[in-house]
């Protein structure tokens, strides 16, 4: 859709009721005139909630990051993935997200780190490798994504994640599965297995800014039709959309 027409697209995205996006379509917006392109998504009622990172994007020309995010307005950089393989590996990674988030906080924008299944299921000396991060990380150099799926996923249940991580979520991921038992069971949010209200609703207590609908891989729907079940299913459960 989004290739086919992208400010068609995003039209109908606000239609729907939601008010940002993540990740998706930013080279179209940081194409051509960047503060025209900016101007007409705002006049959509949208924005853009985060810019997306690798650890090695941390690593490297992490200026051109920053002015990326900051000419599209966006008041996060989620970095997505790391496999948390090993105490030691966390530990490291732990320090680049002090080192990049100083920088990147220092320009008035939050780091994030975006969580998967291994952060629950790698486990050191009784702790998640998330708590890891959490505990060896400044809190004013790296807040969280909670991705709420991958969280169920793992094992844990994302309303004890976010009542842990409270004060630090600044974003989460609302999707859902219909089957634990293998990896990429994705379904419209509300129609799997996910705690989506319980989970949205201990994210507003906590005081989370965004959440964001999110589905990996489609089902049996378009992507529109998906975008548009998740947020009237969230509506529906009476989450204040």
């Amino acid at each position: 859709e989004l290739k086919r027409d992208y400010w068609g697209t995003m039209a109908k995205v606000a239609a729907i009721g939601y008010r940002g996006l993540e990740q998706t379509g930013m080279a179209e917006l940081l194409a051509g005139d960047r503060a025209a392109n900016l101007k007409r998504l705002h006049e959509l009622g949208l924005r853009v909630v985060t810019v997306g990172a690798k650890r090695e994007d941390l690593q490297g020309d992490l200026d051109r990051l920053i002015a990326d995010a900051m000419a599209l307005q966006a008041a996060h950089i989620t970095v997505w993935w790391s496999a948390c393989g090993n105490r030691e590996e966390v530990l490291r990674d732990a320090e680049l997200y002090n080192r990049a988030g100083a920088k990147i906080t220092a320009a008035g924008l939050k780091l994030c780190y975006h969580n998967h299944e291994q952060e629950f299921r790698n486990i050191f000396n009784g702790v998640y490798a998330l708590d890891m991060l959490a505990e060896h990380t400044d809190p004013q150099c790296l807040y969280f994504n909670v991705d709420i799926a991958w969280v169920t996923f793992g094992g844990e249940d994302p309303c004890r994640v976010l009542r842990r991580l409270a004060g630090r979520v600044s974003v989460i991921h609302v999707k859902d599965l219909y089957d634990l038992s293998e990896r990429g069971k994705f379904t419209a949010v509300g129609t799997g297995v996910v705690p989506v209200k319980e989970a949205v609703q201990t994210a507003i207590e906590t005081g989370v800014e965004w959440a964001v609908i999110e589905q990996d891989k489609l089902r049996y729907l378009s992507a529109l039709d998906t975008i548009t079940v998740s947020y009237l299913n969230l509506k529906e459960a009476g989450l204040g959309l």
